[in-house]
């Protein structure tokens, strides 16, 4: 029996996963251990490692007798990605701004302003980068080991939705904004309304990917 070598394992599974996420490796797509193992000049083994692991965090589909296939959510999966997003995010902005709102500004300010400059400055890679790292920074910010566990679980899979959507200037300047208004709306207290921004900041995104990409089940 072959045990794959763990640091080349590792290596496998974080350019296989960078793939996915940037679309290089789109949804539905057939992955074969031997050409992942030429690509990247690592054995087999450890790719097929890579594989089963990725398969446990759900960026990769296992089907019997068929192969491994990069994850291809239909609407339903796209509804319960976000629906968990949602969940987590609302509840550690609630922790987060009840516990300590100087750390969630802290937090999340210098993001926020480095969104703007980027949309300003059109550099629409940098915001949307910088839009994701406002949601795990808040998420964060809550100081919950047990969310962020929880949260972390998910946030390849909802990175890999979010980086198909277009790449729209007004989308994205959109996003920004109601990022401003979300934390404006905790840091004076008002959480409630925050909360529920946040959701429907969610549930747009949500909508938006079900009509990109949402796919039929294969039969």
């Amino acid at each position: 029996m072959q045990f794959a070598d763990p640091s080349l394992a590792a290596r496998a599974q974080d350019a296989i996963r960078a793939a996915i996420l940037t679309d290089e490796l789109p949804f539905g797509a057939r992955l074969s251990d031997r050409s992942l193992s030429e690509r990247l000049g690592i054995g087999r083994t450890p790719v097929r490692e890579a594989l089963a692991r990725l398969a446990a965090e759900g960026l990769v589909v296992v089907r019997p007798q068929s192969g491994s296939f990069v994850m291809a959510p239909g609407a339903a999966e796209i509804r319960a990605l976000c629906e968990m997003r949602a969940v987590l995010e609302t509840g550690a902005l609630r922790l987060a701004a009840a516990a300590d709102p100087e750390r969630l500004a802290a937090a999340l300010a210098p993001l926020l302003a480095g969104a703007v400059l980027a949309v300003e400055d059109g550099d629409l890679p940098r915001a949307e980068a910088l839009d994701r790292a406002f949601h795990a920074a808040l998420v964060e910010a809550a100081a919950n080991p047990l969310l962020g566990r929880a949260y972390r679980g998910i946030a390849d899979r909802v990175d890999a939705l979010r980086h198909r959507l277009p790449r729209e200037p007004a989308r994205l300047a959109h996003a920004v904004q109601e990022h401003r208004r979300i934390l404006d709306l905790a840091l004076a207290g008002r959480a409630a309304e925050a909360e529920a921004l946040l959701a429907a900041h969610v549930r747009h995104v949500q909508g938006l990917a079900t009509r990109l990409l949402a796919k039929e089940p294969p039969a």
